[in-house]
């Protein structure tokens, strides 16, 4: 045995490394106990360990002082012939050290306890201090406005394109047994394969894992997360106090989906692809789009503020199916003004729609 270790356990100076092995030493063997009991029974006559002696000198040593300690300290009052009485005095002795060592033995109990919980707080300690530095890890932040788009790619080979008002946050240890992302917005990842270490987006308390795929994610709205998977296959499941929770989900290709707060879970097949990942070649693509979303996507893309005159109610049922490829903002907004029925003014980068049907008239003012 280490004395060293023992010393250092007394006075309450082990590491984590150390109460270990000294828990597995304790395990190992019921004679190790009874030394450790031993032990602690004369540490208090014993102020120094000399770590000089092999284990077997130093525990001779030890002993010899221990059972002089023992002697000296018993309690022989009202004996007057010492040697007459030897047999009355050993008998003291041993019902003293019987005594100690039935109080040593709870206090054995009570250090292995001691050691486990000394163990669970060092543990404890390290979680917190590790909390606290993937919390101060740096990142690299990468955001893009209304009206823009980002291509990027990454140092494992993984390609992203970043939509209009999103931010990718890709930690510095990237790449390097971490392939984590963090995304608020919306981007399309063609991931490289790397079996070992799974590629995962974290976005609103959601994470989508991979090991190598296409695939779209969604996450505008705070209180939910769209996944459409292009190629591959791809895990979705929800996080809780900074850790992946168990997977809910596995998305196929040409699937959708979506995990929200409100409708929880949803699954469902792609009519068509480009409907999700067509923006990343400049496709501005809307499938029976509700006219209020046609409004928010046309602010996304053009980087600007589009407004209604008049009642909203008609408007509102109205849907929009088209494909706009590349197309300039003027000539785009002239074409959905036919097919949705609706007038405009536009005033820089302010947009005002009004219900053609309402107004009687058709005004397209484009200045």
């Amino acid at each position: 045995m280490n004395w060293e270790l023992l010393y250092k356990y007394v006075q309450g100076k082990c590491d984590e490394h150390e109460l270990r092995k000294l828990g597995e030493w304790l395990q190992k063997d019921p004679a190790n106990e009874d030394f450790f009991t031993s032990f602690i029974e004369g540490w208090s006559e014993r102020e120094e360990v000399s770590f000089d002696l092999d284990d077997r000198s130093a525990w001779n040593d030890f002993k010899k002082g221990k059972m002089n300690a023992e002697i000296g300290n018993a309690d022989v009052s009202g004996y007057e012939n010492m040697s007459g009485n030897s047999a009355k005095r050993i008998q003291l002795v041993k019902q003293k050290k019987k005594r100690g060592r039935a109080f040593w033995s709870y206090s054995l109990v009570a250090a292995m306890l001691l050691i486990a919980a000394m163990v669970f707080v060092v543990r404890q300690h390290n979680l917190l201090n590790n909390s606290h530095l993937e919390s101060v890890i740096s990142y690299q932040e990468i955001s893009t406005v209304k009206g823009q788009r980002s291509n990027l790619k990454l140092s494992d080979g993984s390609k992203v394109v970043l939509n209009a008002s999103s931010t990718l946050r890709i930690p510095q240890n990237y790449g390097t047994g971490n392939r984590t992302l963090f995304l608020e917005g919306e981007a399309f990842f063609e991931v490289t394969h790397d079996e070992e270490n799974p590629f995962v987006v974290i976005s609103n308390e959601v994470y989508t894992k991979d090991l190598g795929t296409q695939f779209n994610i969604t996450a505008y709205d705070s209180v939910g997360v769209e996944v459409a998977v292009k190629e591959g296959l791809v895990s979705i499941g929800k996080m809780a106090d900074g850790n992946m929770q168990r997977e809910i989900v596995e998305i196929t290709p040409n699937k959708l989906g979506i995990l929200s707060e409100i409708g929880g879970l949803t699954v469902s097949d792609i009519e068509d692809m480009d409907q999700y990942v067509g923006w990343t070649e400049g496709k501005l693509v809307f499938r029976r789009t509700p006219f209020p979303e046609v409004l928010n996507r046309l602010e996304l893309w053009f980087d600007v503020e589009c407004k209604v005159e008049g009642p909203l109610a008609g408007l509102r049922k109205r849907t929009l199916t088209a494909t706009y490829d590349n197309m300039a903002m003027s000539e785009l907004l002239q074409v959905m003004a036919i097919s949705m029925k609706v007038s405009f003014e536009r005033n820089g980068r302010t947009i005002v729609f009004q219900d053609e049907e309402l107004s009687g008239e058709k005004v397209i003012k484009d200045t």
